[in-house]
């Protein structure tokens, strides 16, 4: 165990969006157990909310070695609206990447981080070439299957086959993604896939950020290999070193099985106050209505995929292996660091 001061220090920074948060806090979470130092950086309004309306600050409290840090996005809240995306991304790049830029020059976050693990939707925010010592691992939140299909998305758009046309047969198989085929249809794509203008912010955005992530030292995707295998051995051809940790939420509870705190118990990080006025009845009976048809068939598939998942986790499955493994990867790289320095 490394002594005070000789921890590797991870630089955890989410996309201010709800999923996106909450992968990143459960990660941050599993790190944490591991002992290793986590600084957490929030868009000071996603900061603002989850401090409002969850537990987090309680909850974290217990490490020593954790500290929640904010920084601004730019945005006002007459232009923060779902609607703003592209303006979003714009005042990230603009305002929020030189802050970051500045916090890490200055020491602001603390020692220098041994790497930084950044969702995959703005790689842009952390300049790889300004910090060419600090190792970027892409959190990916989407699943490793849509994540391969994106990479695509350049040379479907030179085949003629996206954009989408109108109203077309949604459908329509697309062609051409290697091991998807005669799976992936139109309408399995995103809605940026849409889009008639290929040039289109929005559309290019999720190009741009899905190949910069195939750049990163590592790939992060909240999967299991019994889920996803055959597409994350595709993904490895491209970028070798990937974690698949997932699901989160279930590897976190396994890791917390053996705590005897209050904070051993499912924790929820809600960026918005629950409405506890819908009866849970009522949403059950919502569930079972739109079942009705397939309700064996989907339970069936269910039940198979929580066993895989939670066989997944469990001490030496292949989820709690590939988080093992990033950890000891981690710690490599605080060795090799300190030994360019000494």
């Amino acid at each position: 165990m490394e002594q005070e001061g000789e921890v590797p220090h991870v630089l955890i920074f989410p996309f201010p969006a709800q999923g996106h948060v909450n992968s990143m806090l459960k990660l941050a979470e599993l790190l944490s157990l591991s002992g290793l130092r986590i600084t957490f950086l929030n868009i000071h309004r996603i900061h603002q909310k989850l401090t409002l309306h969850s537990d987090i600050l309680s909850r974290f409290s217990r490490f020593p070695n954790f500290q929640f840090r904010t920084i601004t996005d730019g945005l006002t809240p007459q232009n923060r609206t779902l609607g703003m995306f592209s303006d979003l991304i714009r005042r990230l790049n603009s305002i929020t990447k030189p802050l970051l830029t500045q916090m890490l020059l200055s020491g602001e976050l603390g020692p220098n981080p041994t790497c930084i693990i950044l969702d995959g939707l703005f790689n842009f925010i952390v300049d790889v070439d300004a910090q060419p010592k600090i190792p970027v691992f892409s959190f990916r939140t989407i699943s490793a299957c849509s994540f391969w299909a994106y990479s695509f998305v350049p040379m479907l758009i030179e085949d003629g086959q996206l954009p989408i046309k109108g109203e077309e047969d949604m459908d329509r198989m697309i062609d051409g993604v290697t091991g998807m085929e005669n799976v992936l249809r139109c309408r399995d794509l995103p809605s940026f896939c849409r889009l008639k203008d290929p040039s289109d912010p929005a559309l290019q955005h999720g190009v741009t950020q899905t190949i910069q992530s195939l750049k990163a030292h590592s790939l992060i995707f909240n999967t299991f290999e019994d889920l996803e295998g055959p597409i994350l051995s595709c993904l490895r051809r491209r970028c070798p070193n990937i974690y698949a940790i997932g699901p989160l939420h279930s590897l976190l509870k396994s890791r917390l099985s053996g705590e005897e705190s209050s904070l051993g118990s499912e924790s929820f990080n809600n960026l918005w106050e629950v409405d506890r006025s819908c009866l849970a009845e009522t949403v059950s009976q919502m569930v079972n209505d739109v079942m009705e048809n397939k309700r064996n068939e989907l339970m069936g598939s269910v039940n198979e995929t929580a066993k895989l998942a939670k066989t997944s986790v469990e001490e030496g499955g292949s989820s709690f292996r590939d988080l093992e493994r990033m950890i000891s990867d981690i710690r490599f790289l605080y060795r090799r660091q300190r030994e360019a320095i000494h």
